[in-house]
């Protein structure tokens, strides 16, 4: 009964952000096209000030024991090179491959790891978390551009790429947050409180904007890919990276921590990538929206399980 309630108590925030989003745009409170203007600002203003929150107060130290960062590095690497050879196996459209792909190893780290880690296991979970995320996503953003690129039939330039993963609002706020670590000074409590009121605002926000943005539009033609992608994304690599990790000893805020980064749903930025080269951005869409639903569903299942095998 007690990880029952742990579980409940994890996703349901999650649930009640999005169906108020979804009433809002449904009783013409709020126009979508509002909801999308808000979704840029909280991607470009808020997310930054959640990185810069968890890493100011991140204790660098015990990075010397962070092999989980690592671990998820290596494995998130590993399923980019296996989806890049077995996705075209069952998929012949290139403008659609690069998506499938991208669905798969891609999480929406900062609106769904973050916030999932912290609610299970406290702020030692979420620091972790946020660690992992801040080196994750340069890989994800590189990894996004040089296979959307590939499938596009063009060159990715090395120099593009590093630019753009440096100009990501998650990075910049990363980077921010450990520099303001580092330095032999402490910010003052007047810039400290705003700073935690902004990223606390960030996830409920972001909800509330993606409950008020779903549709579903053409999942019929698209029930293959979409339950190939969502299937592996949300149940095979959890199991697997949960098995691996507990076989490798790992404790349960570093386990949780990575669990997290492939537990959660297809990123929202995928979507505005695939569109902006060329790739199928519907179906990027239908990843975000159908991986989003069914995450609730099977995030709340996973804590259940991890909570009484003892895991976590």
């Amino acid at each position: 009964m007690d990880n029952l309630v742990i579980a409940t108590n994890a996703v349901v925030p999650f649930m009640v952000y999005i169906m108020i989003g979804a009433i809002a745009r449904k009783l013409g409170l709020v126009k979508e096209t509002f909801l999308r203007e808000l979704n840029g600002v909280i991607f470009r203003v808020f997310f930054p000030f959640i990185m810069f929150n968890n890493l100011y107060d991140a204790d660098f130290s015990t990075l010397k024991d962070a092999g989980y960062v690592l671990f998820a590095l290596i494995a998130t690497l590993i399923v980019v090179v296996i989806s890049f050879f077995v996705v075209p196996l069952f998929e012949k459209d290139n403008r659609r491959r690069g998506v499938i792909e991208q669905a798969i190893f891609r999480s929406n780290s900062v609106l769904f790891a973050i916030p999932l880690a912290s609610s299970v296991l406290g702020a030692e979970a979420s620091t972790k978390s946020s660690i992992i995320v801040a080196f994750l996503v340069p890989v994800y953003n590189i990894c996004s551009v040089f296979i959307l690129e590939y499938y596009r039939g063009g060159k990715a330039s090395a120099g593009v790429v590093v630019k753009n993963v440096l100009k990501n609002p998650l990075i910049v706020g990363a980077i921010a947050g450990a520099i303001f670590n580092i330095l032999p000074v402490t910010m003052p409590t007047c810039l400290v409180k705003p700073i935690t009121q902004l990223s606390d605002l960030a996830t409920p926000m972001a909800l509330f904007v993606l409950g008020g943005t779903l549709h579903f539009s053409d999942l019929r033609k698209n029930a293959f890919p979409l339950a190939v992608g969502t299937g592996i994304k949300l149940i095979a690599l959890p199991a697997l990276i949960t098995y691996i990790m507990a076989f490798m000893n790992y404790g349960p805020s570093e386990m949780f921590a990575v669990f997290c980064m492939f537990a959660t749903p297809v990123a929202a930025a995928s979507f505005p990538m695939a569109q902006s080269m060329d790739a199928d951005a519907d179906l990027a869409g239908e990843y975000v929206v159908v991986s989003t639903l069914l995450a609730i569903v099977t995030i709340f299942i996973w804590i259940l399980v991890l909570k009484n095998l003892g895991l976590i």
